[in-house]
């Protein structure tokens, strides 16, 4: 156990080094996806987060939703959603369609229908919500109302507010990285002796102890000497 802690604590201190390599790799692709063709990723990417996310409620949502209402909205919910991820798919790698605007409504209907489907559960109290929660979905259906009725949000969009998000994570990430490299190095210089107190430890050790008689023993010893 103690090895094992030994281990962790090392990494910890070190912690640094993949804060600074996590901000490099984030801002680095943000940067590829704004300046390069960052559409033929982003655009399939979301697509298949669409999917992911929904096939990973599927089945657990079935199993633990007792409302047969509920549980029939919410399946054709994740089934729209999985049209919605492999259209963006498809359209984006084997077709040559340029999505445009396309891409915001499907986005907006996305998100829309999962914060709508969230509080009519709420409401027939046959789901529960918290704070966390409640601030997403209503989120979603503030940003998916913008997004589909505004026209203008394309791909382009999104990799703009990609990059805007990757510079101040890896801005983040960058400063605590910075933080732990500091404390790293504090640490090191407590561990190790300071050399100018070294050397003169050394000096003292070499030096010869000086012995100084007192006065009154010298007068004893003179006066024996004389009678």
């Amino acid at each position: 156990m103690k090895g094992l802690s030994d281990k962790m604590k090392a990494i910890k201190s070190y912690g640094w080094v993949l804060q600074i390599v996590g901000a490099a790799l984030l801002i680095g692709l943000a940067l590829y996806l704004e300046f390069a063709n960052g559409e033929d990723i982003v655009v399939p990417f979301i697509g298949a987060l669409i999917i992911l996310s929904a096939g990973v409620r599927l089945v657990p949502f079935v199993k633990t939703q007792k409302s047969d209402l509920i549980k029939t909205i919410n399946i054709i919910e994740i089934t729209i959603d999985v049209a919605i991820g492999l259209a963006l798919i498809i359209i984006q790698i084997w077709t040559d369609i340029d999505f445009g605007a396309v891409f915001g409504y499907l986005i907006g209907v996305y998100l829309m229908l999962r914060g709508a489907v969230h509080f009519y559960g709420v409401s027939e109290q046959k789901e529960q919500s918290d704070v966390p929660l409640y601030v997403f979905h209503v989120s979603a259906l503030i940003v998916g109302s913008y997004v589909f009725f505004s026209g203008d949000f394309t791909p382009g969009v999104l990799i703009h507010l990609i990059l805007a998000f990757s510079v101040i994570s890896g801005g983040y990430l960058i400063y605590s990285g910075y933080k732990g490299y500091k404390s790293y190095r504090y640490q090191k210089t407590l561990s190790m002796p300071d050399s100018d107190n070294v050397a003169d430890q050394d000096t003292v050790e070499k030096e010869l102890p000086v012995t100084h008689q007192p006065e009154v023993e010298k007068e004893e010893r003179i006066e024996e000497h004389v009678s």
